[in-house]
């Protein structure tokens, strides 16, 4: 996803269900948007319950910004492992497979 949330591409995996196209495409969003893997802003949840109901976002773990001097230029998200951490797991592989070629 880029820095406007737009989805620039799409991977889908053999057997993955049907909410992982929605959940990874939330996870990219709210990954650019905020700055920040989406592990973290969960973890905040507890204290601000209403941040859930942004459109368009998921605070579930999965999610990573790609950045540029700083600022977030894109997001990955990744969803449809059997936990949420190997989603980010696999989200930051990307990032630092994109930081590679850079």
């Amino acid at each position: 996803m880029d820095r406007n949330g737009s989805t620039v591409v799409t991977l889908r995996g053999d057997g993955a269900g049907p909410q992982s196209y929605d959940s990874a495409i939330r996870k990219a969003y709210t990954a650019v948007s905020r700055n920040v893997p989406t592990s973290e802003p969960a973890e905040r949840l507890a204290q601000a319950p209403n941040r859930k109901d942004i459109p368009g976002t998921l605070f579930l773990a999965g999610g990573a910004p790609v950045a540029a001097a700083g600022s977030p230029i894109a997001g990955i998200g990744v969803a449809g492992a059997p936990s949420g951490g190997l989603d980010e797991k696999f989200a930051r592989a990307g990032v630092a497979a994109i930081a590679q070629e850079h």
